[in-house]
């Protein structure tokens, strides 16, 4: 069994998350860690016994013992943190979303297939068996016929200290944040785009988008709506609508883990799917499996789902005036 070898880039919160995930693989390796600052980066070093820290990410990136590279850094370095790793040659699962705007993804799918090398958003809800599921009881005829999807996601994060959600140069606001799992999620159901897309929202003096409702409609004549916040707690919770019952993924739906099946009565099954480890596990082992097989990205969660995604947050933000500084923006 070939051992994979890792490298982080951005050792904070979700890179945590990321690495207890990563112990419990049997053939993935934490070998290397790169940050900005050299504190941090020795304090992750030694809580998860990684033996090379980078103070810079083009020594990481040009690392040979490096076979992929995970970029857990906010929103706004993404592309060009991205790009730097491709253009070294490296596989890499870079957090989600996976860019500012759609420009950036498309550049960065293009280099990943001329690299010849595994690019992938690390959306982990699309990797989840609980989703799979879900979608095959869908296909089954469980609930009869879709008619619409409707979800929210927020939490009250103005009475947090500090949150990088009301910082715009870090990305932030709630679209790019958290409104991404509906639209990633309706995306894989629904299996199209949207052709209709309406949007509202707030954007803040701090340029970022407070709470955010979208209204979506498909080729086929469904719907998906949902809100998003960064300042109002939600329930968290996305509803599946058909003719003949209703799919229920309670809160926190996006950490796919349970979904409550009704019929016309009520309901009638619980599907319950506890991770083995945080959730994490799902897409490192299957981008070791694309790895593998010389895959550019998993069939689970494609490169034009990807660029699907910014395109709608795109529209989004232009219907509701966020607009983000130049240069985060750039290509």
């Amino acid at each position: 069994m070939k051992i994979i070898n890792w490298g982080i880039v951005g050792p904070g919160n979700i890179a945590n998350t990321f690495a207890k995930a990563m112990q419990q693989s049997k053939r993935a390796r934490l070998a290397a860690v790169a940050s900005r600052s050299a504190e941090r980066g020795q304090a992750f070093a030694k809580e998860y016994d990684i033996p090379a820290v980078y103070d810079n990410y083009q020594a990481l990136a040009e690392d040979p013992k490096i076979d992929v590279i995970y970029i857990a850094t906010p929103h706004s370095f993404h592309y060009p943190q991205a790009k730097l790793c491709l253009e070294a040659g490296k596989n890499v699962l870079l957090e989600k979303p996976s860019t500012i705007n759609a420009k950036q993804i498309q550049i960065l799918t293009e280099l990943a297939k001329q690299q010849n090398v595994f690019f992938q958003e690390a959306i982990w809800s699309r990797f989840m068996p609980c989703l799979a599921k879900v979608k095959q009881k869908i296909a089954d005829g469980v609930i009869g016929d879709i008619q619409y999807i409707t979800s929210t996601i927020g939490f009250a994060f103005q009475h947090r200290d500090t949150n990088r959600l009301y910082d715009p140069k870090l990305g932030g606001g709630a679209l790019l944040d958290l409104g991404l799992y509906p639209i990633a999620l309706s995306q894989a159901i629904l299996g199209e785009e949207p052709s209709v897309i309406q949007a509202m929202g707030n954007v803040s003096e701090k340029q970022v988008d407070e709470t955010t409702i979208v209204n979506m409609q498909y080729p086929s004549g469904r719907y998906s709506q949902f809100t998003c916040s960064a300042s109002g707690h939600c329930p968290n919770s996305m509803t599946i609508v058909g003719t003949d019952g209703n799919i229920v993924l309670p809160a926190m739906f996006w950490d796919t883990d349970q979904a409550q099946v009704f019929d016309l009565e009520g309901l009638v099954e619980t599907i319950d799917f506890p991770h083995a480890v945080n959730g994490f596990e799902y897409q490192i082992e299957e981008s070791m499996r694309c790895i593998d097989a010389g895959k550019h990205y998993s069939d689970l969660m494609t490169h034009d789902e990807s660029i699907g995604i910014i395109k709608i947050m795109d529209q989004v933000r232009s219907q509701i005036g966020l607009q983000f500084c130049a240069e985060i923006e750039a290509i």
